[in-house]
């Protein structure tokens, strides 16, 4: 009998252990509205999965943190994955419509603030929902998936494809890192009269060679902005996993000038810390300068005939004048 309690206290122990776990990988609000469900009971009556998971797996719940595509791609496979197995799974129908909702509002605006249309209210709307539809999935689908997983609706193998670990898994849930304080130092080389090639550096002060120091630690993506001479209508606002980039710049860009700026981000949605803003000019062509020419004489010959009429009408008032005076 005192052998049986022993293991039982044990036993207690472990899973207790799992479960602090568990617990100390959520923010404050998940660990409230876990404690308010009764979870952690009704978890650790259930058996706790430990062990490696595969790479194909990590790469799946990684995504949550990963670049606006990952995230809209862990959304989708979230959303189309619970609709295949409804109404087995009994993900409440509010829930599922507002994630598909959301989910198809994105993608929509993702490849819209892309194209040249896409407007700065675009990427707003864009960044806000892509945050909060990512912010129901990993505390209020993920508290649903752990809860049907200890009742028994959800696998493992099911609770993975969703895009979430169970807890005391290896590889689970990291802290958010602080975005970084570097900032970084755009360099611009016109390639012709349609590219620029542009080169993301750390700061380095003085140094204006187009070499590069290689990324800031923990640093994965760049935002780049281009703007015309007026510094607020943005041309091209993109982000890029590469420290050379060469770019086209839309219609119309020949012959003017343009200010450009760049930020390391650590995560797609920090707010962006801009370094340096070079201003550059893209050059003509001939044809260009021939069009030009030609609207230029268009222009000259439009006022000699304006002139023209001018004359012409002061000649017809002077003889009015001089017919009335006779």
């Amino acid at each position: 009998m005192e052998n049986l309690v022993t293991i039982t206290i044990h036993l207690a122990n472990i899973l207790s252990g799992y479960i602090n776990l568990f617990l100390s990988s959520l923010s404050e609000g998940e660990v409230l509205l876990l404690a308010g469900s009764g979870f952690t009971l009704a978890f650790s009556l259930g058996v706790v999965a430990i062990g490696n998971i595969t790479e194909g797996v990590m790469q799946n719940i990684r995504s949550w943190h990963g670049s606006i595509d990952d995230q809209f791609t862990a959304i989708d496979n979230l959303v189309k994955l619970i609709q295949q197995h409804q109404p087995g799974w009994d993900l409440p129908v509010d829930q599922l419509t507002e994630l598909s909702a959301h989910r198809d509002e994105l993608r929509f605006l993702i490849p819209q603030c892309r194209s040249t249309s896409g407007s700065k209210d675009d990427r707003n709307r864009r960044n806000s929902l892509l945050k909060l539809t990512v912010g129901l999935c990993l505390l209020q689908v993920r508290v649903w998936a752990y809860k049907a997983y200890t009742t028994g609706v959800l696998t493992a193998d099911d609770v993975h494809q969703l895009g979430f670990l169970l807890p005391g898994e290896s590889g689970g849930h990291h802290d958010r890192t602080e975005a970084t304080d570097i900032t970084a130092e755009v360099k611009v080389k016109v390639i012709n009269e349609d590219f620029i090639r542009v080169i993301i550096d750390q700061s380095a002060g003085e140094n204006a060679a187009l070499v590069v120091h290689g990324w800031p630690p923990g640093v994965k993506n760049a935002l780049i902005v281009i703007t015309a001479n007026d510094g607020k209508t943005e041309v091209y606002r993109e982000l890029t996993t590469r420290l050379h980039n060469d770019i086209r710049l839309p219609n119309g860009s020949h012959g003017k000038q343009f200010i450009i700026k760049a930020a390391f981000l650590k995560h797609v949605n920090d707010e962006p810390r801009f370094g340096n803003e070079p201003t550059f000019s893209m050059p003509l062509t001939t044809e260009d300068l021939a069009a030009a020419l030609d609207r230029q004489h268009h222009e000259d010959f439009e006022e000699q005939l304006r002139e023209v009429e001018r004359q012409r009408q002061e000649i017809e008032r002077l003889q009015t004048e001089l017919a009335s005076k006779q």
